[in-house]
């Protein structure tokens, strides 16, 4: 995890692409935003969301009239995920049973093709259902998508709610939808990457970096620990890769 270094609030990633690793980091304490990439480097897309997500969190001032609406409770993905784990032993998760366990079954279905997947009635029941027309889609982001999906139902997001009434789609503020986004990722990552399992992985493969010689060396060998975690826990290496510098395991 990082803290602020202004107020020393946990800072919250911010992606251009759920596959690669954070372009910026935001702060809900003190409104300010860091950049990992210049700014330019992000697409249209994102810097458009990104403003509109520093505008949403920027500190209401003293003669402001509207207050900003509340934010998710800091935590609350990263403790309901450790709840649904709770008794699972086994690495890497099955997250497709855990989610059938919890009321949501995995369909494939054709949906739009910048679609990965989403929540979906059929019938009396709440379904995740992944995008059948993408072609390519590695086992790891399959799973990272179910596990996704999966937290945006247990945290009942708005998401949840439009995907429940079909022909009376609710238009929901982006700036609340990002805030849904970033919340269930946090989900994901923790189901799919538990800490405590993460920890102790970590500590058996981390002597091989720390005895390694020189910044080429200790670089290949933290490359070479990143993949073999991410296969231990069928995940991408991005995906460990981010996982790991949030819980200030590498740099």
């Amino acid at each position: 995890m990082r803290d602020c270094g202004q107020c020393g609030h946990e800072l919250e990633p911010f992606f251009d692409s759920t596959c690669e690793p954070p372009v910026a980091w935001l702060c809900q304490g003190c409104g300010s935003v860091t950049l990992e990439e210049d700014l330019r480097a992000l697409s249209p897309s994102a810097r458009s969301e990104l403003a509109t997500l520093q505008a949403f969190i920027a500190p209401v001032p003293e003669n402001g009239r509207a207050p900003r609406e509340p934010q998710p409770a800091l935590g609350r993905a990263q403790a309901r995920a450790r709840a649904i784990l709770e008794g699972v032993r086994a690495i890497p998760v099955d997250i497709e049973r855990i989610a059938a366990q919890y009321g949501y079954p995995v369909r494939e279905r054709p949906l739009p093709r910048d679609e990965r997947g989403t929540i979906a009635r059929d019938g009396d029941q709440t379904v995740i259902v992944i995008n059948q027309h993408r072609t390519g889609i590695t086992d790891a982001e399959r799973r990272w998508i179910i596990a996704e999906e999966l937290g945006h139902a247990v945290l009942e997001h708005s998401t949840l709610v439009a995907s429940a009434a079909p022909g009376n789609r609710l238009t929901i503020p982006e700036p609340r939808r990002r805030v849904e986004e970033r919340e269930a990722r946090r989900f994901a990552a923790e189901v799919l990457m538990p800490e405590e399992k993460i920890r102790g992985r970590f500590a058996e493969l981390a002597p091989r970096i720390h005895q390694a010689l020189g910044l080429r060396q200790r670089q290949g060998e933290t490359d070479e620990v990143v993949a073999a975690l991410a296969r231990m826990f069928a995940v991408s290496p991005a995906a460990m890769r981010t996982r790991l510098e949030e819980l200030d395991l590498i740099r």
